[in-house]
């Protein structure tokens, strides 16, 4: 994929989350997440920051807004490839790295539970 252009729009993951990307200047990646997982982000928009380098491209969600600091960010590496039906797919590794480990945000992680890893793949949504 060259065109930067083409990676505009809504990217679906198999659980249902929806990364929404609004503009691409260059290589930079402007975009929203909405989540289907997790406690308190589920249906809530987050702003995305990333950055593109042909078919290779990182982003980052920071789950804080201004009603609520979540105190967790993630971290999406991935690859944009077309499966063998032609759709293009965004096929990530994912690193989402939390300061507490419940939802009051109460009880702080520790170190060696800080980490969650985890892959998904985004199909380009149609319409």
């Amino acid at each position: 994929m060259s065109d930067s252009d083409e990676l505009l729009g809504d990217w679906i993951n198999q659980n249902g989350s929806c990364l929404r990307i609004l503009e691409v200047e260059g290589s930079a990646i402007k975009a929203v997440f909405e989540s289907k997982k997790g406690r308190a982000a589920r249906g809530k928009e987050y702003q995305v920051t990333g950055s593109q380098n042909g078919e290779i491209l990182c982003f980052i969600v920071n789950f804080d807004d201004p009603e609520e600091n979540l105190h967790a960010m993630t971290s999406f590496n991935g690859r944009i490839l077309k499966n063998e039906q032609g759709d293009q797919q965004i096929h990530t590794l994912w690193v989402l790295t939390r300061q507490f480990e419940d939802e009051a945000r109460s009880k702080p992680t520790q170190v060696w539970n800080s980490f969650l890893i985890n892959t998904d793949v985004f199909t380009r949504a149609s319409g």
